[in-house]
């Protein structure tokens, strides 16, 4: 199986909210931003996705952060320096974005302590850098909670479920096979709309294609797969 990133509806709308974020007509109003959706929707691959196609800051999930540690993960992204000082951090986070305002992406942000929430707050309007926020559907209730955060969202998305058309492209390109449309809405429906068990699914395809022998993926031999997966 090859390992494929899929451009979906939902990444380009992702895309979108970034380019805006990074653009410099941001610097007109608010330049935060908010993500969210359940687990399994593909949010964080595609943060990790475009971090890597662009000069944006991904900042993985981590259960226990303070502020300090938050900063001191941001400088090192900008500079690869990484203070114990949090004054120190914000000196150079602030000359950094100076010579180039980069995107900062929060991943799992709605695990964060509110100190942390109000602290990623200050540092957009001190130093004027965009910050994407990515969570569950329990973040738009903590940002909601706090005016002074919800005010500066300057866009809202909700990740939506994965399409069948998504599930046919991924087959496509990662294991070269097109998926008849029986055998699609099979998977789809197993999904719930998340990739996670398309992924596993599509895993124990390839698996049974070459025990087997055979080179289309009937519907028949995606029932026996998820039969045997579940």
């Amino acid at each position: 199986m090859k390992n494929e990133f899929i451009e979906t509806a939902n990444v380009d709308k992702f895309n979108a909210i970034c380019d805006e974020l990074t653009d410099q007509a941001s610097l007109i109003g608010p330049s935060l931003a908010m993500v969210t959706g359940p687990a399994g929707r593909g949010k964080s691959e595609a943060a990790r996705w475009y971090a890597t196609q662009t000069d944006a800051i991904y900042i993985p999930p981590l259960n226990v952060r303070s502020p300090a540690m938050v900063l001191r993960e941001i400088t090192f992204e900008l500079s690869a320096m990484k203070p114990v000082r949090s004054e120190t951090c914000l000196g150079i986070i602030g000359g950094e974005m100076a010579k180039e305002r980069r995107l900062i992406i929060i991943d799992e942000a709605d695990l964060l302590t509110m100190q942390v929430l109000e602290m990623l707050r200050n540092l957009n309007e001190r130093y004027a850098c965009p910050v994407l926020l990515i969570g569950e559907d329990e973040l738009k209730g903590r940002v909601a909670s706090r005016r002074r955060i919800a005010s500066r969202i300057r866009r809202r998305m909700e990740f939506g479920p994965v399409t069948q058309a998504d599930v046919g492209l991924f087959f496509k390109r990662s294991l070269d096979t097109t998926l008849t449309p029986d055998a699609a809405a099979l998977i789809h429906r197993h999904s719930n709309g998340d990739w996670r068990p398309i992924l596993t699914t599509a895993i124990a395809v390839e698996r049974a294609m070459k025990s087997s022998g055979v080179s289309e993926i009937t519907s028949d031999l995606v029932k026996n797969v998820i039969k045997s997966n579940s």
